[in-house]
């Protein structure tokens, strides 16, 4: 197995500013999303009979790490996730990612993502969805070589089964593309690319 060899050199300045705007964005946004929806079901209830929703859930991420490049190592762990339906088809997905298992050689990845996400198709079980998610990845590479920061663009797919009006399951593919990624000194910047397959189970605290 090859030792890597571009992966040497100096890591450019960290991006840790930027990093913690994303979270605490995040963080806040989900924090107004909370405090809005008991009011805003009311309204939807009485003038058109659709109400809002909030469930929040656990899951389990395995990706095609995307690093080192053009390799099949994978990547996996737990996570946790929120979405805000604010009619049938109309909402907002977020998620948050810490993967640490099957990383090459101590590899590891955190995830913060959140975007609009809308359901084509609104049936008392089986709802397919996309979501387009923007945020934070943050990469420490294997042999301790460093860590990244990177600003993230994440197209998802996918679909949820309610199994009951309170508890729900989904299975989702999604693919992320790491700007400026692996910011390197005088290496190129190919763009990262993890990809592959969370399952999650969800719970309704309000709405319908």
């Amino acid at each position: 197995m090859r030792r890597l060899m571009f992966l040497q050199g100096k890591k450019s300045c960290n991006t840790a500013l930027a990093w913690h705007g994303i979270v605490l964005g995040m963080a806040l946004l989900f924090d107004l999303i909370g405090g809005a929806v008991p009011a805003c079901a009311q309204v939807a209830a009485s003038s058109s009979g659709a109400g809002q929703s909030l469930w929040v859930g656990g899951e389990y991420t395995n990706l095609r790490a995307g690093f080192p490049y053009d390799s099949s190592y994978r990547i996996g762990g737990l996570g946790a996730y929120a979405n805000f339906n604010w009619n049938h088809h109309l909402g907002i997905q977020g998620e948050a990612a810490w993967l640490r298992f099957q990383g090459f050689e101590g590899e590891t990845e955190s995830d913060y993502l959140i975007g609009p996400r809308y359901t084509f198709l609104h049936s008392p079980k089986w709802r397919p969805y996309a979501s387009l998610e923007v945020g934070g990845v943050r990469m420490h590479y294997p042999f301790d070589i460093g860590n990244g920061s990177f600003f993230t663009l994440a197209p998802t797919g996918g679909v949820e089964y309610r199994l009951n009006t309170h508890w729900s399951t989904r299975i989702q593919y999604q693919y992320q593309y790491l700007f400026h990624s692996p910011n390197f000194t005088d290496e190129p910047q190919f763009g990262i690319r993890p990809s592959g397959v969370q399952i999650g189970v969800a719970y309704r605290l309000r709405g319908w």
